[in-house]
């Protein structure tokens, strides 16, 4: 029987949903029954196995809506498979210091769940319609390059080894 999926995120932009999309793409080859949804419009979890739980970092936070998410619907999750990514220009460069820098912003969630695993991505800061001016501005103040720094290799590969530790194997078929 395939294994129910819920890749939620909060997004302002539209990187952490390209991710999310990506994670989802993986999962559905490796067999999985596969809903991809924001996070405002998720209301029920009952018919999920494994959840995926996404946000972008503003102002060296998660999205209020994806921490509001995760304390609403903590007894349900206590009872499922989870996992969280984290997507923020600040994670542009991959060393141990961005890292754990990035990790912070879950500090306010970190008792309330224990995530199978925990995926860190840069994301993207490019002026279009979506990116409200305030905070490209801010971005622009605080020196933030623009450009598309998010690694979807880095994110299939991330997304393959959770699919492999969460799902059950392909049945192989009977030889006869």
């Amino acid at each position: 029987m395939k294994k129910k999926v819920l890749i939620t995120y909060a997004s302002r932009a539209g990187s952490t949903q390209g991710i999310a999309q990506a994670i989802g793409e993986v999962f559905v080859r490796h067999g999985a029954d596969v809903e991809l949804r924001f996070i405002l419009d998720v209301k029920d979890l009952q018919t999920y196995d494994i959840v995926i739980i996404g946000s972008p970092i503003r102002d060296m936070a998660w999205l209020p809506e994806a921490l509001r998410f995760i304390v609403v619907h903590q007894q349900v999750l206590k009872h499922k498979q989870i996992a969280y990514f984290i997507v923020g220009m600040t994670l542009r460069e991959d060393t141990q210091t961005t890292r754990e820098k990035a990790l912070t912003v879950l500090n306010p969630i970190k008792d309330l769940l224990h995530p199978v695993e925990i995926g860190l991505f840069a994301g993207a800061l490019v002026r279009d319609k979506r990116l409200k001016y305030f905070w490209w501005l801010v971005a622009k103040i605080t020196g933030l390059p623009e450009g598309d720094y998010r690694n979807f290799h880095s994110v299939r590969e991330w997304a393959d080894q959770l699919a492999k530790r969460l799902l059950p194997p392909p049945s192989q078929p009977t030889e006869k």
